[in-house]
């Protein structure tokens, strides 16, 4: 069979059909056609918990064009040894005649880890099916897209951070704050996500994302940090959340627009006045009125404010407008206040705000202001669209109609060490008043609640105080308990990777680097999220596992070698009894690696020996592939950012080239011993 061939035989089957999600330059779907390529009977495959479950069944949609069964993670071997025996019996008793292949496919949790029992149940019971591991040597854990990261230069989605960019991370020696540089930011495709609410705060995360928590000893004993994965948290168990970041902020120097003057097109009449060259404390309050109760027209030129008339709202508004922007009011009513200016107007657009009730938000560079100008921002917003409680402390609640700017109050006020209560939601039917105004239409809007801190005294009780609040000291970190874990379904994801400490501030939590996770598959040298520097021990060998069992066929594929894969896959379908079949598929997320070099890499780990290439067949050896040239593992190592710190010691390089040497020369022994003819 040639590769035109192989590919007409994949486009006739059309198991797995366009619309999976997939990351750029991952191998799964390759390695899923090429097995149902394999074969003209029908295949009835179960899949575990993995890339390849979530990508391929987004629901209400899917991918697969096959009877396909979803497993969780550890049981996809036992569950299609149920589907396989079930087929037996019926078949004994002549109510099915149709001959049906059984196929389970997983990563490496449900191959290597965690369904290793599974699996090796079902080939010691002898069950007439194919296991198929794709081996991308960790696990990928991230965060939904929705998240805000806190940067050097301000709140930012996770959409928006670049490589090189500094974000607010956790100093694990010191509990302090602290600006690390971002080394990568990768598309994960979409993942089953799950969100985490303490009373304070909310974030998305998959299923092995790992969190920073407080793990209590007990009395009389240190309580200490440690991570633990979504998978692993609890309800009230307590993560570490964002108190305030340094108040080292400074006025922002706005950057200069370019100013409509008299003779531009059809411009007769321009208003004189002045737009301020950086931030004030009087411009952040009449912003927050802005955000609140403000819009501008910017093709009429016209800044407009819904403030009655006998407010103390409005009399503030027309004193600092006219010290700000040396323009006097000359047109208001009984609600509203006008000020004509095409320059105010563009000047106000430039800054970010966005217009309209739904779409306002604060942009990401209030989040780098000295306090006493954040705090002059929130004075404004409440004095358009909130509500001070005297008698309870003052107390403060805000209402917005937009998501997305009271997601970002919530968290600009953590930075300002408030105390803040979760988001709500209210649904307003028309004639409702809000904020003592008469809604004209239905609407939704969401609020939030939030004081200032009181101060602990700690001298008082000291130990008390330090067993109930791990960072009772801390300025700047405190810890608070998971109230709900709530699946969320599947959304779109990204990895997001920091260097020194390995963690980073989303959504005002501490949380470890996205990325891949360390497994048992992972290589020796390996940086992961869980070996930040680099994993200390070689890989488990499945393969040598699966033949230890005696079942009729064993082997090892590479999709940068499709025909020896499908010719494998082949073979595997037509024994009688299991069948395992262990695939490389390198993950470019977890090589750290280009999207466009992941069959060069694959290509390149057998060529290296790294991934040889052989099948064992009833116990017989046969090295499906032996480089005539064979080339150094170091230039394997050097494709791939996760090897970086391995690469700077040349005794490792070695280490690990002397067991790829050992391995393959002992294949080569048990070949020539009980070679496959």
């Amino acid at each position: 069979m040639n590769y035109i061939e192989l590919a007409s035989k994949i486009e006739e089957r059309k198991a797995i059909v366009p619309g999976h999600r997939t990351c750029p330059g991952c191998p799964i779907a390759i390695i899923l056609r090429t097995a149902y390529a394999a074969t003209d009977k029908k295949i009835i495959t179960s899949s575990a918990t993995s890339c390849a479950e979530v990508t391929t069944t987004i629901y209400p949609y899917t991918s697969w064009n096959e009877p396909w069964i979803h497993s969780v993670f550890a049981n996809a071997a036992a569950t299609i040894s149920g589907v396989e025996t079930a087929y037996r019996a019926l078949k004994k008793k002549g109510k099915i005649k149709e001959e049906i292949k059984f196929m389970a496919f997983a990563g490496d949790g449900g191959a290597f880890d965690i369904g290793l029992q599974s699996l090796s149940g079902a080939l010691e019971r002898g069950h007439d099916f194919v296991f198929v591991c794709y081996d991308n040597e960790g696990y990928q854990n991230c965060l939904s897209i929705d998240s805000l990261i806190m940067t050097e230069t301000g709140l930012k989605k996770i959409t928006e951070i670049k490589k090189g960019e500094k974000v607010w991370a956790f100093d694990q020696n010191k509990h302090l704050p602290v600006l690390k540089e971002c080394t990568g930011v990768f598309n994960n495709g979409r993942k089953r996500v799950y969100e985490i609410e303490t009373i304070h705060q909310n974030i998305k995360a998959t299923s092995n994302h790992p969190f920073l928590t407080l793990k209590r000893n007990g009395r009389g004993k240190e309580n200490e940090l440690i991570w633990k994965t979504v998978s692993q948290l609890k309800v009230n168990d307590e993560i570490v959340t964002m108190r305030k970041l340094y108040d080292k902020g400074k006025a922002y120097e706005f950057n200069k627009i370019k100013l409509t003057k008299k003779g531009d097109y059809k411009v007769n009449i321009i208003n004189d006045v002045k737009l301020p060259e950086k931030s004030t404390k009087e411009l952040m309050l009449w912003l927050g009125l802005y955000v609140g109760d403000g819009w501008i027209r910017e093709e009429r030129g016209e800044i407009g404010f819904a403030l009655p008339e006998n407010t103390e709202e409005r009399k503030i508004l027309l004193k600092i407008h006219k010290k700000i922007f040396g323009q006097e009011n000359k047109s208001k009513d009984k609600y509203y206040i006008y000020y004509n200016s095409v320059n105010i107007s563009k000047f106000i657009n430039s800054l970010g705000f966005m217009q309209g009730a739904k779409n306002k938000t604060i942009p990401s560079w209030v989040f780098t202001l000295p306090i006493d100008q954040k705090e002059e921002f929130v004075k404004g917003l409440l004095m358009s669209d909130g509500y001070i409680y005297k008698k309870k402390k003052d107390s403060c609640r805000y209402l917005s109609a937009s998501k997305e700017l009271i997601k970002r109050l919530r968290l600009l006020l953590q930075t300002m060490d408030y105390r803040v209560g979760k988001i709500t939601i209210q649904k307003k039917p028309k004639g409702t008043f809000v904020v003592y105004r008469e809604m004209l239409n239905d609407g939704e809007y969401y609020s939030i609640c939030f004081s200032k801190k009181d101060k602990w005294d700690v001298k008082k009780y000291p130990n008390q105080y330090k067993y109930q609040n791990y960072f009772i000291e801390n300025e700047y970190f405190e810890t608070r308990k998971i109230k709900n874990i709530i699946p969320r379904g599947i959304e779109q994801t990204l990895d997001l990777r920091v260097d020194g400490e390995h963690n980073f501030i989303a959504d005002g939590i501490v949380v470890h680097n996205t990325g891949a996770q360390r497994s048992s598959a992972t290589p020796y040298g390996a940086s992961t999220t869980t070996t930040p520097g680099e994993k200390k021990e070689f890989q488990k060998d499945l393969a040598r596992i699966a033949i230890a069992h005696k079942i009729p066929y064993v082997a090892t594929a590479n999709p940068g070698n499709l025909l020896d894969m499908h010719e494998k896959f082949r073979k595997a379908f037509e024994k009688k009894g299991p069948a395992v079949i262990i695939v490389y598929a390198a993950c470019p997320t977890n090589m750290k690696a280009p999207e466009d070099l992941t069959i060069d890499i694959s290509k390149l780990a057998t060529e290296t020996n790294f991934w040889p290439l052989y099948e064992v067949e009833d116990g017989k050896y046969k090295v499906n592939y032996k480089p005539a040239n064979k080339k150094p593992i170091e230039e394997f190592l050097k494709m791939q950012t996760k090897f970086k710190e391995v690469l700077k010691d040349k005794n490792e390089i070695k280490k690990i080239q002397q067991e790829i040497d050992d391995d393959f020369k002992e294949l080569l022994k048990m070949e020539e011993a009980f070679p496959l003819k």
